[in-house]
C-alpha cells in the first residue's frame, strides 16, 4: 500500500507540476487571440478524453437539470476560465498569474459558506486571510516598487473565481450520483462549444485558419491540451478517488511555485523574494484554509468543489 501510495503521490506531483508549467505555456502563446489559444486548447484536450465517454455510456441519462449543471460547469470553469486565463496572462506576468490562480481552494472555501451554507472554522478563516494577504503583497509589489497591474490581475481574479464557480456545480452533480470522470468529459465539451461560439462572434473562421503557427508553437499547444489539461485532470481525478479528497488537494499548493519557477527559467522572468514571501503566505494559506475538520477515523462523504478541469 505505501508503494502504492508513493507512485500516487509522484503522479500527483506531476500533474500540479504540468498545471504550473500550463501557466507560463499559455503566457508564451499570447502572440495568438487568446480566443483561438483557449478553443484549439480545449478542442484537442475533449478529443484526449472523449473516449471516457465508452465506459460510461450507459449513464448518459442523467436528466435535464444535471445537464445543464454540466453545461454551467463548461461555461465557467471551462470556457469562461480559459478566456479570461488567455486574455489575463498578456497583462501580468506568469509569476502573479500562477499565484492568483493558486488562491483557488481559499476562495472554494469562501463561496462555499457564502453560497452552500458550509461552516467557517477561524483556522479557515485565517487561512482565507493570509492566503489573500499574499496575493495582494505581490501585485502591489513588483519589480522593489509599488505597483498595481489593474486589468491584467483583476482578470486573472475573475479567470479564479470562474473555476471555482465550475466547482460548485460539480459539487452538485456529484452528490447527484454523476461519475467525477463524466461530469469532466460532458462540461469539456460544452465548454469547447461555448469558446468556439464566442470565437467566432468575434473573428470569422477564416481569420483562424490563416494564422501562422510554427511547428514549435504546436507542440506548446499540443503539450498544454493533451498533458496540462487532458491527461491532467484524468490524473487528477483518479488521485482523489484513490487518496480522498482532502489529502489530494495539498497537493495544490505546489502549483504556484511551479509556475514561478518555469516562468523564470523560460521566460525570464525575476524571481523577487517578494514573490517567495507571497509563495509561503499562500501555501501556508491554504494549508490553514484546506485542512479537514473530519476525525481521523471519517471520510469524505462527498466529491470537494475544486475538482474540474484544469487549466
Amino acid at each position: 500500500m505505501k508503494n502504492k501510495e508513493r507512485l500516487l503521490f509522484v503522479m500527483l506531483a506531476g500533474v500540479v507540476t504540468l498545471w504550473g508549467l500550463n501557466v507560463v505555456m499559455v503566457k508564451y502563446l499570447t502572440m495568438f487571440p487568446p480566443m483561438y489559444v483557449a478553443a484549439i486548447r480545449m478542442t484537442i484536450a475533449g478529443v484526449f478524453l472523449a473516449p471516457i465517454l465508452l465506459r460510461y455510456r450507459k449513464n448518459l441519462r442523467i436528466g435535464w437539470a444535471n445537464w445543464l449543471l454540466a453545461a454551467g460547469v463548461g461555461a465557467t470553469s471551462i470556457a469562461l476560465h480559459q478566456i479570461t486565463l488567455a486574455t489575463g496572462v498578456q497583462y501580468t506576468s506568469a509569476g502573479n498569474a500562477s499565484l492568483i490562480l493558486g488562491l483557488n481552494p481559499l476562495a472554494t472555501a469562501l463561496l462555499a459558506m457564502v453560497l452552500l451554507g458550509e461552516g467557517m472554522s477561524w483556522r479557515k478563516a485565517w487561512g482565507i486571510a493570509i492566503g489573500f494577504a499574499g496575493v495582494l503583497i505581490v501585485v502591489i509589489s513588483q519589480h522593489g516598487g509599488i505597483h498595481v497591474n489593474g486589468w491584467g490581475d483583476a482578470i486573472m481574479f475573475f479567470s479564479m473565481l470562474m473555476y471555482v464557480a465550475g466547482g460548485l456545480f460539480i459539487r452538485k452533480l456529484s452528490l447527484r450520483g454523476v461519475p467525477v470522470l463524466l461530469i469532466t468529459v460532458l462540461s469539456q465539451w460544452f465548454g469547447v462549444l461555448f469558446l468556439w461560439i464566442a470565437a467566432l462572434m468575434v473573428q470569422p473562421a477564416s481569420y483562424y485558419i490563416g494564422l501562422d503557427v510554427t511547428p514549435f508553437q504546436w507542440l506548446v499547444i499540443l503539450t498544454s491540451a493533451v498533458l496540462s489539461t487532458a491527461v491532467g485532470s484524468v490524473g487528477w481525478n483518479y488521485g482523489i478517488r484513490q487518496l480522498g479528497a482532502s489529502r489530494t488537494a495539498v497537493f495544490l499548493n505546489g502549483m504556484p511555485l511551479a509556475s514561478l519557477l518555469f516562468a523564470a527559467l523560460f521566460l525570464g522572468e525575476q524571481l523577487l523574494l517578494v514573490h517567495l514571501l507571497a509563495l509561503l503566505m499562500i501555501v501556508g494559506g491554504v494549508y490553514l484554509g484546506s485542512r479537514s475538520q473530519l476525525k481521523p477515523n471519517s471520510a469524505p462523504s462527498v466529491v470537494p468543489s475544486d475538482i474540474t478541469t484544469k487549466a
